[in-house]
């Protein structure tokens, strides 16, 4: 029997924003922050949500939140001018193209699921901001 399960966004988001930002030095771009982390380098954190499944079973509304992490708490500008232009590669005219791009799921951002950056305050010698941007994405087909 066959189901239809949800796509990678973790992995095809990651590999997008690494294909559209080029230009940060030292950017690193992953599902997860290295234990080890300590901000000595531009870090984006990409982390699929989750969502609900269509009554047609066959497209899923996908929440992806996102975390941009880096340079020092004194100096957030650079961290912050980071977070705007991931929200834009996500969302903006960029955001039209994601869903025609080679391995995309995408059909559409969901305006009201996009929200941020936000600045995120923790006891950590890092900037951090965070932002969530939501998705209708087709579903994969499994055998």
């Amino acid at each position: 029997m066959a189901s239809v399960i949800p796509p990678d966004l973790e992995l095809f988001l990651t590999g997008w924003l690494r294909s559209n930002i080029t230009d940060v030095a030292g950017l690193q771009v992953g599902n997860r922050i290295p234990d080890d982390y300590d901000g000595s380098y531009p870090l984006v954190v990409v982390r699929d949500d989750g969502g609900t499944q269509s009554a047609d079973r066959v497209t899923f509304d996908r929440s992806i939140g996102v975390n941009v992490l880096g340079w020092t708490r004194n100096d957030t500008k650079p961290c912050r001018d980071l977070a705007a232009r991931v929200y834009g590669v996500l969302t903006g005219e960029p955001g039209i193209l994601i869903g025609f791009a080679e391995g995309s799921r995408i059909c559409a951002v969901v305006p009201d699921g996009c929200n941020g950056p936000y600045p995120v305050g923790e006891d950590a010698a890092w900037c951090h901001y965070y932002m969530t941007v939501e998705y209708s994405t087709a579903g994969i087909r499994q055998p």
